[in-house]
């Protein structure tokens, strides 16, 4: 087959990772060429110079495109290329793509903010996200209504996409296949530079700012530590002030007294530091009020590491018996777990285990995920 996938809104996070898998895993599979668009400089050089079979690729420069950018792309340049290359199929892994493919397309639905509309994010942001929000789901309903495919992470997401967008999908169109956190990183693992104290509980929230992670809990939870006159625990944080004006606000909240005690920030971790990370701290925090399956959970199922989380249907579904869930709302519930983790460690090797336990039964390699959607392609091509 001749094969196009759409990676270019893949520049951050979760989503970026899942391309760079599925490149490292498309190296088994020479049989097919593929035109790959991927986004300028975010570290997919690095797989393509090691490629050793038929990538033809198309870089677009990583910047925040506007919407209107984004149409022409996805509705013109897309189009244009695909024809020119020939291409029998096209997949895109971005949410949003061509609304009027000439051949068969497969879409990865990965964004969870489209099908939770009583989720209190949207009380989070400003008019002009919502407006963009709204915008961008009349995108991914033309988007979806012309798709020969449509690819869930969970059997949760699958079923809300049929809530919502039932007038622009049927059931026989949708298919579960879950993310892959394995491998963490295609580059060799490297040490983090932090010192690390041997009486302290360290909480690891490996996130980027956005308003849907719901940091501010983390700052609500340790008000309620202070409360409580506890020390010896600590959240470990991953922002860059410079993303977000929102994120420089949160940054200046919790590094004043007394709570800036409960807190480091990591700054920006490159993927090749996360082994290094994770083997020293204690517990997962994912205090998301949205997700489609989240990194986070995968890699603390590899690492074997507690989860804490928030009590909702996203969260369970990845999870299972491997977390323990609290409600958003209720800092204090939070605060009071810590504690007893902080007093009981036997509790920590207990919820270790149960990782590992959900690991073996759930998580899938990138050489899984890489097959199934080249088998599906194989059948979307032949139908």
């Amino acid at each position: 087959m001749r094969i196009a996938i759409n990676m270019v809104s893949l520049h951050t996070g979760g989503g970026n990772r899942i391309a760079k898998n599925l490149l490292l895993s498309l190296e088994k599979h020479p049989e097919h060429d593929y035109l790959i668009f991927i986004p300028k400089q975010t570290g997919f050089e690095y797989i393509l110079e090691r490629s050793d079979i038929h990538y033809t690729v198309y870089f677009k420069a990583h910047r925040k495109t506007s919407f209107w950018g984004r149409l022409w792309f996805d509705n013109v340049t897309i189009p244009r290329k695909i024809a020119q290359f020939k291409a029998d199929i096209l997949i895109s892994l971005t949410n949003i793509s061509t609304f009027f493919p000439k051949i068969p397309h497969i879409v990865l639905f990965h964004h969870p903010h489209f099908v939770y509309p009583e989720s209190p994010y949207y009380h989070m942001i400003g008019l002009g996200e919502r407006i963009r929000k709204e915008l961008e789901k009349i995108c991914f309903r033309f988007t979806l209504k012309r798709s020969a495919a449509t690819v869930v992470q969970t059997p949760v997401s699958g079923e809300r996409l049929l809530k919502y967008y039932s007038r622009f999908i049927t059931r026989d169109r949708i298919h579960i296949i879950p993310h892959s956190a394995i491998p963490i990183t295609p580059e060799s693992a490297k040490k983090f530079d932090y010192s690390y104290d041997t009486d302290t509980l360290y909480i690891f929230s490996p996130t980027r700012y956005y308003p849907h992670k719901n940091l501010e809990l983390l700052g609500r939870i340790a008000e309620e530590l202070h409360k409580r006159d506890i020390t010896g625990i600590k959240f470990l944080i991953t922002l860059e002030p410079s993303h977000d004006s929102r994120c420089e606000r949160f940054l200046k909240t919790i590094s004043s007294t007394p709570i800036n005690q409960y807190f480091d920030n990591l700054g920006f971790v490159e993927t090749e530091c996360l082994e290094n990370i994770y083997k020293h701290i204690d517990i997962v925090i994912v205090q998301s009020l949205l997700e489609s399956q989240s990194f986070s959970y995968l890699e603390a199922l590899y690492f074997q590491k507690p989860i804490i989380t928030t009590d909702m249907d996203f969260a369970h579904i990845v999870c299972g018996k491997a977390a323990r869930y609290f409600s958003p709302e209720n800092p204090g519930e939070w605060a009071d777990f810590l504690i007893q983790i902080k007093n009981n460690p036997e509790m920590l090797e207990t919820m270790s285990k149960a990782s590992n336990i959900r690991a073996k039964s759930y998580l899938v390699s990138s050489d899984d995920v890489c097959q199934a959607y080249l088998d599906l392609a194989q059948k979307s091509v032949a139908n």
